[in-house]
């Protein structure tokens, strides 16, 4: 076991700003991460070197164990320039956190050796898991697995068999090494195309009873990693903290296209064909209410997210307490209507995207179909999530994931 006794002194100012840094890189290879359908393998290596993985890692383990908003700020950065990318990264950063609610012994096993391999996960319990001799063996395809290709542990959901006779199966998760699955690329899709989200495919892998955690102890706020870490970080309930790091792209997409939108229509006019030829973009009404439409959803995006971010902070982190379930719903919404916002946002700017913004090098386009990519993952069923949230407060007990 490697415990770091001194960490490099970083702040979380100067993460975001290397993750700022790192968007025009990211942002001169979203084309190629689009139809390659992977992010390039040199910038997660960057994000690597800058320790931007490091943000919700355990110190033990060499981590920053930092504030929950700093990663969503690196994040909103990386999604400016690539939405795909700010997505995988997000996902490196909250498996870290998670991996750190495990066993110590499993943490030993991912971490021990020094070095910063990279976790993807597919999360819907699937395949066969079976009890054997001092663990578990599964067998199955575990589908949407976000950056496998650069995965050198997988993070799948299982079906834990009964403890007891007549009990239920327990849903929950287990850590698997890259030489335990292959990958199958079925991944074909019209948004997140660079998120590379394959599957992974296991053959009667073994997995020992010290890389498994069941739901439940994710949700309790006293799994055994924070048994042994002691940082409130560790108390959060999965689904309040996990989901934000693939919601927040979407409205990182919307700042970026609107920059890009924004610098393309300063230089543009009209070429005659209906309006008259020579006449400037950004006289347009039309193109003004559109940019400010989006503007505003943009702003009321990133208000509502670092409000309930700020919220959620000072209940787990100030105050050493655990989010009840009006806490665990506030987060749901959250997560799911910043995304309504940014999509109303890219709305507004694909429709004054004109006939240039088809094409598949154009921002606008890439973000305007990421973003909607996003809306369509089951976490954020705008549909589910309203309705769960109105049972709530209705009094009735919500029925949903939260």
């Amino acid at each position: 076991m490697a415990v770091v006794e001194k960490l490099e002194q970083v702040t979380p100012d100067d993460l975001v700003r290397r993750a700022r840094a790192m968007a025009p890189m990211i942002r001169a290879r979203a084309e190629e991460a689009e139809r390659d359908r992977v992010v390039p393998a040199e910038i997660i290596d960057a994000l690597t070197r800058g320790d931007l993985f490091r943000i919700l890692k355990p110190r033990r383990y060499g981590g920053f164990e930092l504030d929950t908003m700093t990663g969503i700020r690196c994040s909103l950065e990386l999604a400016a320039a690539d939405t795909s990318t700010s997505w995988v990264y997000g996902l490196g950063v909250i498996h870290n956190w998670m991996i750190g609610l495990f066993p110590l012994r499993c943490q030993d096993d991912v971490w021990g050796g020094g070095a910063e391999p990279f976790t993807a996960g597919s999360y819907a319990p699937s395949g066969v898991c079976e009890r054997a001799d001092g663990g578990y063996r599964i067998t199955g395809a575990w589908h949407y697995a976000s950056g496998c290709d650069h995965a050198d542990w997988g993070l799948m959901g299982v079906f834990f068999p009964p403890e007891d006779d007549g009990a239920k199966p327990m849903p929950g998760f287990v850590l698997v090494p890259k030489s335990d699955f292959t990958i199958d690329d079925t991944w074909n899709t019209m948004g997140l195309a660079a998120t590379g989200s394959r599957s992974f495919v296991c053959d009667d892998a073994f997995v020992p009873e010290h890389r498994r955690i069941t739901f439940a102890e994710l949700n309790s706020g006293n799994a055994p990693g924070y048994r042994v870490h002691g940082s409130a970080l560790y108390r959060y309930p999965m689904l309040a903290l996990v989901a934000y790091y693939i919601s927040t792209p979407a409205i990182g997409a919307l700042q970026g296209a609107l920059d890009g939108f924004i610098a393309d229509v300063r230089a543009r006019t009209t070429r005659g064909a209906v309006v008259g030829g020579g006449v400037r973009m950004i006289d347009f009404q039309a193109v003004q209410m559109r940019i400010g439409a989006a503007g505003a959803a943009l702003k009321a995006a990133r208000s509502m997210l670092f409000e309930q971010l700020e919220d959620s902070h000072r209940t787990v982190i100030e105050r050493g307490e655990l989010l009840d379930v009006s806490a665990r719903l506030d987060n749901r919404i959250t997560q799911a209507y910043t995304i309504q916002l940014a999509l109303k946002g890219l709305d507004a700017l694909w429709g004054a995207a004109g006939g240039a913004g088809i094409q598949l090098s154009e921002p606008v386009q890439r973000a305007w179909r990421d973003g909607h990519a996003v809306a369509h993952h089951v976490s954020f069923n705008w549909d589910a999530l309203s309705t769960m949230y109105g049972q709530h407060l209705l009094g009735l007990e919500p029925r949903g994931q939260y």
